[in-house]
Parts: C-alpha cells; structure tokens; sequence
C-alpha cells in the first residue's frame, strides 16, 4: 500500500484527467503520485520525462545504463522494476547491469566507463572532476553529456516522487519498452 493516497480523479483537473483518460499512453504509478503536484509543475516534469524517454539522441541502450546507475545510487526499487526490463530488451548485458549497480565501471569498454562515472559524479556530488567530464568529452558530444546531465536529474525526481509517495509496482507489469508504452495500455 502507498504511503500517500493516489489523487482522486474527480479532483484531477481536465488536463490531468485527458492524460488519465489514456491520450497520451499507460500511466504509471508514479505518474498517478505526480498529479498531486501543481498543474505548471506536473506538466513540466512530464513533459521532462517524456522529452528524456522520446527527444534524445542518445542510444537508447546508453541511455538505460544512466538511469539504472540513476535507480541504484537512489536504491529506487520502483525505477528497478521497470527499467531492468526496459534495459534487458534493449541490449544491456549483465555485466553492465552488475556495473550500474555495484559502482565499478572498471570491467567494461572505455565509452561506457566514461559514461556510466560521468553519470555516478553527477548524481552523487553534483559536479564531476575535471578528468571525469573531460574522459566524458573525448567519447561523447556536448549534446549528449548536457543530455546525460538532464536525463540524471529527471530521474532523480521521479525516484524521489516514488520514495515519497511510496507508490507500488504498476498491476500491468514493468513497461518493457518506451515505443511499447505510448502504443499499448499494457505495456
């Protein structure tokens, strides 16, 4: 059970009602919790969350070992639920699941260890280290580390608006891909 009641959808107002309705694809959980924010608030973290899952040039399997390592540091076990799935179904290996999780990147490809300890100094000390951002830079463009920078940050809220709210594991199952998620009310 939630720590926090789920709102009340005759108390929604319409555009968060329009969006309970199923115009913009399955709602979550924590998106449910989120609508207790304010109208301006909710919409611009949705419209954040949407942007960092459908807008980025990010590969897609990149983009998972962030939030991942985002979900583990933040040992939000409702992200776990449903991005382990997401990762697994867009090529991430066990090892770089292990990785995210454990905090050592010294076993994997030199991309990816740039990455995933660009992401881990965002999140755990706001700033990384001159050498970190510059090993960041040699493999990847300034679109995708200011990307990196954004994507981190969005899925730091959303851990925290699960944590918060205590919200439980979504009834229909872990999402299992962004694509899946806009197109079936059960994915």
């Amino acid at each position: 059970m939630s720590r926090v009641p789920y709102p009340v959808y005759d108390e929604l107002s319409p555009a968060k009602r329009e969006v309970m309705d199923g115009s913009e694809g399955r709602v979550v959980n924590v998106s449910r919790m989120s609508m207790h924010a304010p109208d301006a608030i909710w919409r611009s973290h949705r419209t954040l969350g949407r942007a960092c899952a459908f807008g980025g040039t990010m590969d897609e399997r990149l983009r998972e070992l962030v939030i991942m390592r985002v979900a583990y540091v933040s040992k939000s076990d409702y992200e776990l639920y449903h991005h382990l799935k997401i990762a697994a179904n867009c090529g991430v290996t066990e090892a770089e699941r292990a990785a995210t999780e454990s905090g050592d990147f010294s076993g994997l490809p030199d991309k990816e260890r740039a990455l995933l300890q660009f992401a881990d100094e965002v999140i755990r000390h706001v700033s990384p280290s001159d050498e970190t951002l510059a090993e960041m830079r040699r493999h990847f463009s300034l679109e995708h580390v200011f990307e990196t920078v954004i994507l981190a940050g969005s899925y730091m809220i959303t851990a925290r608006v699960a944590a918060v709210s205590g919200c439980e594991h979504d009834d229909g199952g872990p999402i299992t891909g962004w694509k899946a998620y806009v197109e079936s009310p059960t994915a």
